[in-house]
């Protein structure tokens, strides 16, 4: 089955910068934002993400996130199986943080549980997007499915994804992670690092300074070479992960991402916060 009959698709906690998605082929569900009664696509374009971290602070409740409705995703499978594809090879936020997955396996039930693959990415943003991207070059080259589903499961073990959480008040609220705010406690004013593995965010390490913090991001970073594929994530804190990318400099490649995260994650970890998405190079062997 060549590339023309595969296509790759993925929820938009991907994080795949618009250019990439048009260049691949690749199609984005996206997820929703749920602020007072209005349910908004978090689609790049419906929600503005610099606007909603800058008023996020001051919202008198947290908004909520939405997976896609069953009937949102057999749309959007019937619609690429419409333009041709023959197979769907379908990339999604763990399941054990979202209910994305199931949402996309019902649609696919729908349309045929044999024409669509479904994967889950254990991981979060860009980690998600590294696998998606890999999965989308092979694509475009014609590779069978085989071969690109290996090369999903390769590049996600290759992958590691570690964050500086500038305040605990988000994850607190959103009760989204009760293990590491538990293993947390009330040390709130602490810059915890955090690893997600195997569909869940864990902590790996705190910091009573954000300087110390980041020197920890980049230890973990140098780890990870040689890197292939690196991304620097933030939540409106562009000159955060700007300084950060100048600090590692001497390990980043040249086509260095710097990702704003969807507000759907955002939403749950707060402003403030970067991190580092890393592919090895030695997925490939």
């Amino acid at each position: 089955m060549t590339s023309s009959h595969i296509r790759i698709a993925a929820d938009s906690v991907c994080d795949l910068p618009a250019e990439l998605v048009d260049l691949l082929n690749i199609n984005i569900i996206p997820t929703y934002v749920n602020i007072g009664g209005e349910s908004i696509p978090d689609d790049g374009a419906s929600l503005d993400r610099s606007r909603f971290f800058r008023d996020l602070p001051a919202m008198s409740s947290l908004p909520t996130t939405a997976a896609p409705s069953p009937g949102d995703a057999e749309a959007f499978y019937r619609a690429i199986l419409d333009d041709g594809a023959e197979r769907i090879v379908s990339i999604h936020v763990p399941e054990k943080l979202s209910g994305t997955l199931n949402a996309m396996r019902l649609g696919a039930r729908s349309v045929g549980e044999a024409r669509v693959t479904l994967v889950d990415s254990l991981q979060l943003t860009f980690g998600i997007g590294f696998q998606v991207w890999a999965a989308a070059e092979l694509a475009a080259q014609g590779a069978a499915l085989e071969t690109i589903l290996d090369a999903i499961e390769r590049v996600r073990l290759h992958t590691r994804v570690y964050a500086i959480i500038d305040t605990m008040e988000y994850l607190r609220r959103s009760g989204r992670v009760n293990t590491l705010v538990a293993s947390l406690g009330g040390l709130l004013k602490i810059k915890p690092i955090v690893r997600v593995n195997e569909g869940e965010v864990t902590s790996i390490g705190r910091a009573r300074t954000w300087s110390r913090a980041v020197r920890r991001l980049r230890e973990l970073t140098l780890e990870q070479t040689p890197i292939e594929r690196l991304a620097i994530l933030h939540i409106a804190n562009r000159p955060g992960a700007a300084s950060f990318l100048e600090d590692i400099g001497d390990l980043a490649p040249s086509d260095t991402l710097v990702i704003e995260t969807s507000p759907t994650l955002g939403a749950h970890i707060g402003p403030g916060a970067i991190g580092v998405a890393t592919l090895n190079a030695e997925w490939r062997h």
